[in-house]
């Protein structure tokens, strides 16, 4: 990845970066409190001169210029808070201190990542993986499900993966499999071991698309919306699509208060961790590339066990490797048969703990 200072550049340089078409593009600025001082410093400043000798280059001209050139910013975050040397200071300390508000927005340098966008019409295989445990009840829902994949206009790969149900929901995906077989390549896994996370590594781990998707089973998120945002998640591999349940009102009984307070305090906290506003936290519909799956793998994040869910882990990474979270409303309905395998307080502790690991982190 292309990472200039900002300060540095002339008037060509600046533009020749953009024209020169790298896929990312990393700029460092000076913040907005610390732009004036630097220069007065160097009595670069038409206070002391006619003419000033170098650029004044803000986030504010940087992120406009970017967009005549067709790139897009993935995220900004603090890279240096003070020009005083703080080598004594532990990195995780000043890790903390680069995300909290207000002190960030302080900072003494910037950086600010772009990724040059490119809209690809493809038909590449779709992979999307649906977890499932207890949920036989969701039966006609599936069908419903899988009749409007087939409105999809890319080959599709649906894996299932069963996670040791009490009920007949493994008998009940097994003959969706054999239903359905002549219109998608089909696979039906029986999870190894427990939870959400888990059970769509396991999928994963066999896909083949270059688009991949998560859906649940439960189907509480519109289908329709789910389908068009895996179609818009196809037309380019930087982006990961975030649905969001909380943007529109949804059906009564949707999502219990205490999940919802809690969903909402979270989506705040980790827009702060990663500066990158985020409307949900933990919608189980998610889209993403194979580009960023093998990013996850080769550094380990995937094969995590700390995050129960894996959404956390997901979000993180992607602000880790710059990869454009986009939030995608969607409706939201309640369920219609079954009850959520979670368990909200414990699970809740182990995401703060995913938070905290990344929170000490250089993302």
């Amino acid at each position: 990845m292309r990472s200039v200072y900002s300060w540095n550049l002339t008037n060509s340089e600046l533009h020749q970066l953009f024209k020169d078409n790298n896929e990312f593009i990393s700029i460092k600025v000076r913040g907005n409190s610390w732009e004036p001082i630097t220069r007065w410093l160097r009595l670069d400043s038409r206070i002391f001169r006619e003419t000033t000798n170098k650029a004044r280059i803000t986030l504010c001209d940087i992120e406009s210029l970017a967009e005549i050139y067709n790139y897009r910013s993935i995220r900004w975050k603090a890279k240096k808070l003070t020009p005083i040397p703080t080598k004594i200071i532990p990195r995780s300390i000043k890790n903390i201190f680069r995300k909290v508000p207000i002190i960030k927005h302080l900072a003494y340098e910037l950086e600010i990542v772009f990724y040059k966008y490119s809209e690809n019409i493809s038909e590449h295989l779709i992979s999307i993986v649906i977890p499932a445990r207890n949920e036989a009840g969701n039966k006609e829902l599936l069908i419903n499900a899988l009749n409007k994949f087939k409105n999809i206009p890319n080959k599709l790969e649906i894996i299932f993966v069963e996670g040791n149900s009490n009920d007949n929901t493994y008998d009940i995906l097994k003959e969706l499999k054999e239903n359905f077989s002549d219109f998608f390549k089909i696979s039906l896994l029986k999870q190894t071991s427990k939870g959400k996370k888990n059970a769509v590594v396991e999928g994963f781990n066999i896909s083949l698309g270059e688009t991949l998707a998560i859906i649940d089973s439960d189907l509480t998120v519109d289908i329709d919306d789910s389908i068009a945002a895996i179609m818009e998640s196809t037309k380019n591999k930087n982006i990961l699509i975030n649905c969001a349940r909380t943007t529109f009102p949804m059906e009564k009984d949707a999502m219990r208060w205490a999940n919802y307070i809690g969903n909402r305090l979270f989506a705040i906290f980790l827009s702060i961790l990663i500066n990158k506003p985020v409307s949900d936290s933990l919608c189980g519909t998610k889209v993403f590339s194979r580009k960023f799956f093998k990013l996850m793998k080769k550094n380990g994040s995937w094969d995590s066990k700390s995050d129960p869910f894996g959404d956390f882990t997901i979000l993180f990474e992607a602000a880790n490797n710059n990869i454009k979270i986009l939030n995608y409303p969607v409706r939201y309905y309640a369920r219609k048969s079954g009850a959520p395998n979670i368990s909200r307080w414990l699970d809740g502790l182990k995401l703060l703990k995913v938070c905290w690991i990344y929170m000490i982190s250089d993302i």
